[in-house]
């Protein structure tokens, strides 16, 4: 768009090029089939498809809203990309990423199979498990509001989960991801944790290792031998 822009800008040099490009403003790119809309749509980003095609007018936003563009909910990149916010972890914040993650599995009709998110809640990621249960890859990183009752619901509804990273997510027990083990045949669970680690004595005894002698690299060492085993 940016670009376009600058072209557009430039009279002197490009016009010829602006006049070509003029002369196809008239299309009515509206009247696309859905079908090519979707062809087109599939190779944009989660994000760049709600910031763009969606908001251009009511085919494109039905197009959109297909399932099979529903099937991965993918915003680690972006928050890999942005620089760390205390609005991050913001009630505010959670309820707007709560609020992106049931619209996706709404679009998707129940065929969604990956999500990737942080700083989400039990409500989304409970919702996203009673209705999609062909999830495969869940990746809920930093939540502090994921409690072992979502997690409950996933090894309840998502017998075909392969992949769960519950990193820097401190309120889920180990409990819970032992009922994922037994429901989830081939899950493996991922769970690095932050930098300065703190473990109640019963949570240390559940690992099997000493409140005294913890440190990051002691239980990220026990949790692949876990994962190995």
């Amino acid at each position: 768009m940016n670009a376009a822009h600058l072209m557009m800008n430039d009279k002197d040099a490009e016009g010829k090029i602006v006049e070509e490009m003029g002369s196809g403003l008239g299309c009515d790119w509206a009247e696309l089939n859905k079908e090519c809309l979707i062809d087109i749509f599939t190779r944009l980003s989660l994000e760049n498809r709600w910031i763009g095609p969606m908001l251009v007018c009511k085919p494109w936003m039905d197009a959109c809203d297909d399932p099979s563009l529903n099937s991965v909910f993918d915003l680690e990149t972006w928050f890999q990309s942005n620089r760390r916010s205390n609005i991050w972890y913001s009630y505010d914040f959670e309820q707007k990423v709560d609020s992106f993650l049931r619209c996706v599995v709404d679009r998707s009709q129940g065929g969604l199979k990956e999500i990737r998110v942080r700083h989400c809640s039990d409500l989304s990621v409970s919702y996203a498990a009673e209705r999609c249960p062909n999830l495969e890859v869940i990746w809920i990183k930093s939540c502090l509001s994921v409690t072992d009752a979502s997690i409950a619901k996933i090894a309840e509804n998502c017998p075909k989960l392969r992949e769960l990273d519950i990193s820097n997510s401190i309120e889920i027990s180990q409990k819970a991801l032992k009922m994922v083990e037994k429901s989830c045949k081939n899950v493996k669970i991922l769970m690095e944790p932050p930098h300065n680690v703190r473990l109640s004595q019963e949570e240390a005894n559940n690992y099997g290792l000493s409140v005294r002698s913890i440190t990051s690299r002691d239980l990220l060492e026990h949790i692949r031998q876990m994962n190995i085993n």
